[in-house]
């Protein structure tokens, strides 16, 4: 699979029917703040598609507190290569993302309507993403169970002091990290990627 961000031309129809869908079912049920179809692909799914370039490799992701299925949707629709778990606690949202997948044609595609702890036995997986779901520290006290030994966090995050400072309470001799920086004009976004150290 290639190592892109670019979506094909059928990928990114279905991008912009779940855009529409997201809008329309917003417009009712309150899944985000956003103003137009327009607003979500900028705001939304540009940042989802950053993620891709760091999924090589990848056979299964989990995508916890999903929400409207950001950055998960967008993955499954771009990767169909890759099993993509959808987690999250909200039965209006998951009512949308259900539907949505349906609609879609998704295969490789399910959703888990739970609230994701640190005693949930869900499978394990190569990636797990995240965005505006919890703090790192939580994210890995919740999920490090759920991740393989050699996959890795794909986190969506915002400002890199406020990652600095939840990377303070990470055991940091059993994680190591990178902040990317995203080309985002209007606010201060970042990739922050987390996996295990190797053990010699």
């Amino acid at each position: 699979m290639p190592n892109t961000n670019k979506p094909t031309k059928d990928q990114a129809n279905k991008i912009k029917h779940f855009i529409n869908l997201a809008f329309e079912y917003n417009k009712t049920h309150n899944l985000f703040v956003r103003t137009s179809p327009e607003d979500i692909y900028e705001t939304d799914v540009k940042e989802s598609l950053t993620t891709l370039k760091y999924l090589t490799n990848t056979k299964t992701l989990l995508d916890i507190g999903t929400g409207a299925g950001l950055p998960g949707m967008v993955i499954a629709i771009t990767r169909p290569d890759i099993k993509v778990t959808l987690a999250e606690s909200n039965r209006k949202k998951t009512y949308f993302i259900k539907k949505t997948i349906k609609q879609l044609g998704l295969k490789n595609t399910e959703v888990v309507e739970k609230h994701i702890t640190n005693k949930s036995q869900i499978g394990k997986f190569d990636i797990i993403t995240a965005r505006a779901f919890a703090s790192t520290s939580k994210i890995i006290k919740t999920c490090d169970h759920l991740l393989k030994p050699n996959g890795r966090y794909v986190l969506l995050k915002g400002k890199e002091k406020k990652i600095l400072e939840e990377l303070k309470t990470i055991n940091k001799n059993q994680h190591k990290y990178e902040i990317i920086k995203l080309d985002n004009k209007n606010k201060e976004r970042h990739i922050l990627l987390i996996s295990n150290k190797k053990v010699e």
